[in-house]
């Protein structure tokens, strides 16, 4: 070969090198997917579950060929731009609420989500309610044996109380 053709044989070898490089980073690119898309992907992976488990299971720990499908179908669609939210909505549509980690707050879901709250609540009304009604009671009673007691007459009547009391108490201490 000759010099003239060597050098522009090198420089096609080289060009020809970038342009393979560079292809080849772009078929990576496009394989992969933006930053953006892949943590959208795995973030949504990671939270929602598969639907076809008896037990509950996450999407990415799932075998099952529907977590392998969904998963696919999830990294496609954030490779492909759609947002967060359109992909799960997408996936509720197809296999309802059962894939949310969480049920949303709404209809019945939401009574749900308060009846536990309310029942404690109510709960702790009520004792607050009996203990309140309890105490008034209570010093409602004493204050009328104390009237009772501040009624004798009789001096015998006194000491036959204050002897039963001591007896009373004198009982109260040897237990």
């Amino acid at each position: 070969m000759a010099e003239p053709e060597r050098r522009t044989h090198g420089r096609l070898s080289a060009v020809a090198a970038i342009l393979g490089i560079a292809l080849v980073a772009l078929a990576t690119t496009a394989c992969v997917g933006s930053p953006a898309a892949v943590s959208t992907a795995d973030d949504l992976i990671d939270e929602l579950m598969c639907p076809s488990s008896s037990t509950p299971q996450l999407l990415a720990t799932s075998s099952s060929p529907e977590a392998v499908w969904m998963r696919n179908f999830i990294r496609a669609k954030a490779a492909e731009g759609w947002p967060k939210q359109r992909i799960v909505d997408t996936l509720v549509q197809q296999y309802g609420e059962r894939i949310l980690p969480v049920p949303p707050k709404e209809g019945f879901n939401l009574a749900a989500w308060i009846t536990p709250f309310a029942i404690i609540f109510g709960g702790a009304g009520v004792v607050g309610f009996l203990l309140s009604h309890w105490l008034r009671e209570r010093k409602l009673h004493d204050a009328s044996l104390t009237a009772e007691m501040a009624r004798v007459e009789d001096e015998d009547e006194l000491r036959y109380y204050e002897a039963q009391l001591a007896r009373d108490l004198e009982e109260f201490d040897r237990f």
